[in-house]
C-alpha cells in the first residue's frame, strides 16, 4: 500500500500493522507508528495521513509527525478502505460500506459481497463485489448507476476528466455516463492488479503481474513510461503531484518517478528497519508537451495585391501517418525508441 498527497508534501507506506512516513521531495523518512493491527489502507490529504486497520478503526496523524487527530471505530472488521481527497474513509466491511469521518461513523451502504471501494473528486463513491457487480453513488448514497464485469473488477481510479478506471481480468475499462469502452490491455493478457490516475487526469498506471508498472499518457494513450521489478512485489500505485507517481513495494519501501525529470528515486529507509536494495528495469518516455497556438497574423495596413500564381508548383509531401492508440501496451513498450531505458540499482 501507498499514500502520496497531492502536493508532493509526504508520501507514505506500510509493513504489516507497521505505517511508515517519509517527507515527499526529499524520500526521507519523517515518522513511523506500530497500529497494532494489519492496515487495509493509506491516505495522505487535507494535511493529514490516514490509516485504516483491519479491525476496522481509521486513525488521522498529523502529517509530519505522530500526533493523533482523530481515531474512529467501524465497530466492524474491515475487508479493504479508500480515502477520499478530502481525508474521508469508505470501508468495506461484510456485507456493506461505511463512511468514516473525522467527525465519528456516517452513512452506510448496504452492499453482499463488496470487495473494493473507491472515490471520485466530487464525493461519488464506487462499490464493486465478487460477483462482478459495479456501482456508482453519490455523496449520499443514492444509486446511479451500475454494470457487471467478468471477470470481476479488483481495482478502480477516478480520473478527473470524468470517467472511472477499472481493472477486470487483462483489460483496463473506461466507464462513464455513456457506458463502458475498452482503455487499454495488459501484455501477455495477464491481469491488470491496480491502477491510479494523475490529478489532472493525464496519466493513468497500471500494475500487471504484480512486478510491473506501465503509465500511459491520456488521451492519446503512449506509453509515458514503465518499471519493472525483477526481485520485488509491487503493492500500491500513487500519484501526488500530477508528474510524479510513487510505486509502494512489499515490505514497506517504495519508489518515486518524476516523469518531467525522468528520474527515479527511492525511499529511505527509516531508522532501526533492515535496509533493502533491489533492480527495476526503467522506461521514461519525453514529458508529451501540448503544441503551443501559433501566434496571431498582423492585420496588414493595406489590402495586399494577390499574389501571381506560379506556372507550376511542386506535389506536397505526403503527411506523416498519425499515430494510432495502442491495442497492446506490450507493443508500445517494445517500440519506445525515445524512452531512456536501463537497469537502475535501488541501494
Amino acid at each position: 500500500m501507498i499514500a502520496y498527497d497531492r502536493s508532493g508534501s509526504v508520501i507514505v507506506l506500510a509493513d504489516g500493522a507497521e505505517l511508515l512516513v517519509h517527507d515527499g521531495p526529499s524520500e526521507g523518512p519523517l515518522w513511523r507508528r506500530d497500529c497494532g493491527s494489519p492496515l487495509v489502507a493509506l491516505g495522505a490529504a487535507a494535511g493529514a495521513v490516514i490509516a485504516v486497520d483491519r479491525n476496522g478503526r481509521a486513525r488521522w496523524f498529523d502529517a509530519r509527525r505522530d500526533n493523533i487527530q482523530a481515531t474512529v471505530e467501524a465497530g466492524v472488521p474491515a475487508r479493504a478502505a479508500a480515502v477520499s481527497p478530502s481525508g474521508d474513509v469508505l470501508l468495506v466491511a461484510d456485507g456493506e460500506a461505511r463512511v468514516l469521518t473525522r467527525a465519528g461513523p456516517g452513512l452506510v451502504i448496504p452492499w453482499p459481497g463488496a470487495r473494493l471501494v473507491a472515490w471520485a473528486d466530487d464525493g461519488r463513491m464506487l462499490v464493486a463485489d465478487d460477483a462482478g457487480k459495479v456501482g456508482e453513488l453519490d455523496a449520499r448514497g443514492e444509486f446511479l448507476r451500475g454494470v457487471k464485469l467478468d471477470p470481476p473488477v479488483v481495482a478502480a481510479a477516478w480520473n478527473p476528466q470524468g470517467f472511472w478506471v477499472l481493472a477486470s481480468g487483462a483489460r483496463a475499462i473506461r466507464w462513464d455516463h455513456e457506458g463502458m469502452t475498452h482503455l487499454t490491455g495488459s501484455p501477455d493478457d495477464e491481469a491488470i492488479t491496480d491502477v491510479a490516475c494523475a490529478s489532472d487526469g493525464k496519466r493513468i498506471a497500471l500494475t500487471v503481474r504484480d512486478g510491473l508498472v506501465i503509465a500511459l499518457f491520456w488521451p492519446s494513450r503512449d506509453t509515458a513510461g514503465s518499471l519493472e521489478y525483477p526481485e520485488r512485489k509491487v503493492d500500491g500505485l500513487a500519484f501526488g503531484p500530477p508528474t510524479l507517481l510513487a510505486v509502494g513495494l512489499d515490505g514497506g519501501d517504495g519508489n518515486k518517478v518524476d516523469f518531467q525529470a525522468r528520474a527515479v528515486n527511492r525511499t529511505d529507509t527509516h531508522p532501526g528497519r533492515p535496509h533493502r536494495r533491489w533492480l527495476v528495469k526503467v522506461g521514461i518516455s519525453p514529458p508529451e508537451e501540448p503544441a503551443a497556438p501559433p501566434p496571431p497574423a498582423a492585420r496588414p495596413a493595406a489590402p495586399a495585391e494577390p499574389a501571381p500564381r506560379p506556372a507550376y508548383a511542386p506535389p506536397r509531401e505526403p503527411a506523416a501517418p498519425a499515430n494510432s492508440p495502442i491495442g497492446k501496451i506490450v507493443a508500445v513498450v517494445i517500440l519506445l525508441v525515445v524512452a531512456l531505458y536501463a537497469f537502475v540499482r535501488m541501494s
